[in-house]
């Protein structure tokens, strides 16, 4: 298995787009992208330099890029963060799908030291909320009508991870080669 995570930068900003764009991962975000173009997603990485709040990387499977992952809501002060990832193709999605979390939680609480992780999952996304459960992700609130999304109020679930829940848990891969993983791991 060769996962790695790789800073984005403006060389992926068309394949961004034609996956952002596309209704099998736009069906679970919060957002659509108003009038969508490769410019407008080059300014938007360009952006991304200039955040402390916010990291955003290609998911790639032996060096060829399969999803996105980004860590949002960074906050130093109250030590938490929310996430979002996506994988664009099935088989990837199968293959990865399980162990993206686990990736997920030691970036957050090993490079970042973050304490907290909350995630906010659309109600209709039923297969990631059941990941959530699965990963012993603590359901911790239900919005009602919270999103407003092509003509209709959509429900979302809030999860949290704490630290110290998932340092109790048993690690089925190691720090070293989860931190090689990602290129930027002692640099963020």
């Amino acid at each position: 298995m060769a996962l790695n995570f790789k800073r984005v930068d403006v060389n992926d900003a068309e394949l961004l787009l034609k996956w952002r764009t596309t209704p099998e991962i736009t069906k679970h975000m919060f957002t659509d992208l108003e009038n969508p173009s490769v410019d407008k997603q080059r300014a938007w990485i360009e952006s991304l330099a200039k955040r402390d709040d916010y990291r955003a990387y290609m998911i790639q499977d032996d060096g060829v890029s399969i999803g996105f992952l980004c860590f949002s809501d960074i906050d130093r002060f109250h030590q938490r963060c929310s996430t979002g990832s996506y994988i664009y193709e099935r088989q990837a999605r199968l293959k990865y799908g399980v162990t993206m979390h686990t990736y997920i939680c030691n970036y957050v609480f090993h490079q970042l030291k973050l304490n907290k992780i909350v995630n906010y999952v659309l109600d209709a996304n039923e297969k990631v909320v059941k990941l959530q459960t699965l990963h012993k992700t603590r359901l911790v609130g239900h919005l009602k009508q919270h999103i407003y999304k092509n003509g209709e109020f959509l429900d979302v679930h809030i999860f949290e991870q704490l630290r110290q829940d998932w340092l109790s848990q048993k690690q089925h891969f190691s720090l070293e080669k989860i931190s090689a993983a990602f290129n930027d791991w002692n640099n963020a």
